[in-house]
């Protein structure tokens, strides 16, 4: 199938946006987690500093009733720094509805993000994938990316947002005491 386009996201795109993370959500059994809002995806991916960037896969709407063009997709991505690598890019999701899958539309997005990524001198794209989704660690590893858990032993760590708060506070009052 190479009846679909790829674009950049526009803020009028957004509410789709957030279906779509929450279909995937749901995909990976984590649909408690999705906190993001439309409001939140304008606010943080347009104006002077956007925080992401994301594109959009499309294809033809046969119900034209709801516009030409029918979101099948999105690349969602930023750009980042590496101590040891320079410029660098985290690619936070790709994701294309299961129905449109196998078309290639999934690898359209990747090629056109690592693209971007060349375009702007990234030395460097990461993501991360649920142990469990073997189809789509079969999809990297088919386009030549390294399983950085298996291959080089690395783990992975986040802090929420009352995490980061209580380390700032106590970070903070161990300084203040001297």
């Amino acid at each position: 199938m190479s009846d679909f386009r790829i674009r950049e996201l526009q803020s009028e795109d957004c509410r789709e946006l957030v279906n779509m993370i929450k279909e995937l959500a749901e995909f990976e059994g984590l649909p408690e987690q999705v906190k993001i809002t439309e409001e939140t995806l304008r606010r943080d991916g347009f104006g002077d500093r956007p925080f992401y960037h994301c594109l959009i896969a499309e294809v033809p709407n046969k119900d034209s009733q709801d516009g030409p063009w029918l979101t099948v997709g999105y690349a969602m991505y930023f750009f980042s720094y590496g101590t040891w690598v320079g410029r660098m890019m985290y690619l936070e999701d790709l994701y294309v509805k299961p129905q449109y899958r196998g078309k290639g539309i999934g690898t359209s997005m990747m090629t056109k993000v690592a693209e971007i990524g060349v375009e702007n001198d990234c030395n460097r794209m990461q993501w991360v994938v649920l142990n469990w989704n073997q189809a789509a660690i079969d999809f990297y590893k088919k386009h030549d990316s390294i399983d950085l858990t298996s291959d080089e032993n690395w783990h992975l760590f986040r802090m929420e947002r009352e995490e980061l708060r209580k380390f700032a506070v106590l970070h903070y009052q161990t300084v203040a005491k001297g």
